[in-house]
């Protein structure tokens, strides 16, 4: 009986760890683009944070943009060039800044995961 029930135990382990890997073999890893984020009419631009990754994000020169982290993890969108910073943004929760006042497109990473990298451009 007991190697009967080590048996069992042994198989439901392995069923539970097969099932994991295959919902997501590495939850942490880095994907190649968040989806586009989504903004009502009227309502401020956003970029999502999703999966390790930035949606796109477009914006007036000055104009605030909301940023959405709907990973569980923290983040911050910062720009490259110290134009505008998110700071620490926690999972699950929402910041902002302010958009640079001069057009142009302007490229950001996550200070926290410096291989996450996204763009805001500024319209004219």
């Amino acid at each position: 009986m007991k190697i009967t029930g080590s048996l069992i135990v042994c198989s439901l382990a392995a069923a539970f760890t097969a099932t994991i890997l295959v919902i997501d073999p590495d939850p942490v890893r880095p994907s190649a683009a968040a989806p586009p984020a989504v903004t009502a009419p009227g309502a401020p631009p956003s970029v999502s944070i999703q999966s390790f990754a930035f949606s796109a994000v477009t914006a007036a020169p000055g104009g605030t943009v909301v940023v959405q982290n709907l990973d569980e993890f923290e983040h911050t969108v910062s720009a490259t060039d110290g134009s505008f910073d998110s700071g620490i943004v926690g999972g699950g929760s929402s910041g902002a800044f302010v958009a640079p006042t001069t057009p142009g497109v302007y490229t950001f990473v996550c200070q926290i995961h410096p291989s996450m990298s996204g763009q805001l451009t500024v319209t004219g």
